[in-house]
């Protein structure tokens, strides 16, 4: 893969910065930017929660894989994925092999910090108190490491400096 056909997969678990990282990576770089769960939402017309309750996890996980798959033909972007994505479909081998992951790791507390404002929106964790939501968070990144540690790069975000941008992204 050259610099004129790359194609980013952020990854991580929900509130590890992906969409905020990719935005900002996207915008220094000139790439354009996909954030899966938003391209969802788009096409179904409905909110990732309202599908969930209606339609269930397993629907939302398949509708997630098409809208991946769907980047194929695109080239020069980021895409930041929700936390669950590289967990369903082996999607986690596709993005290897078109393009390069990027594991952005971050702590079970700072991921606690960010999402305890944006329960809401977010189906799996709306109904937990903080201290269930640490437990879930915790509990959930030992499932979901062993796919997120397949990333061809693993970043520790929680100290990155607001203006940090990763040596992939210089060209």
């Amino acid at each position: 893969m050259t610099p004129a056909d790359q194609k980013i997969f952020l990854i991580g678990f929900m509130g590890s910065g992906k969409t905020y990282w990719g935005n900002k990576w996207a915008q220094a770089s000139g790439y354009g930017f996909f954030d899966i769960d938003a391209m969802v939402e788009l096409n179904k017309g409905k909110t990732i929660a309202r599908i969930f309750a209606e339609d269930g996890e397993e629907h939302f996980r398949d509708l997630e894989t098409i809208e991946l798959r769907n980047l194929l033909n695109k080239n020069n972007f980021i895409a930041a994925t929700g936390g669950g994505t590289p967990c369903f479909n082996d999607n986690i081998s596709w993005m290897k092999e078109n393009g390069t992951s990027v594991y952005l790791r971050s702590s079970p507390v700072n991921i606690l910090k960010r999402l305890v404002t944006e329960k809401e929106k977010r189906p799996l964790i709306k109904n937990l108190q903080d201290e269930e939501l640490l437990f879930y968070i915790t509990e959930k990144l030992k499932e979901r490491e062993p796919f997120y540690n397949q990333a061809k790069i693993i970043l520790d975000v929680d100290d990155l400096d607001k203006n940090f941008v990763p040596d992939f992204m210089i060209i």
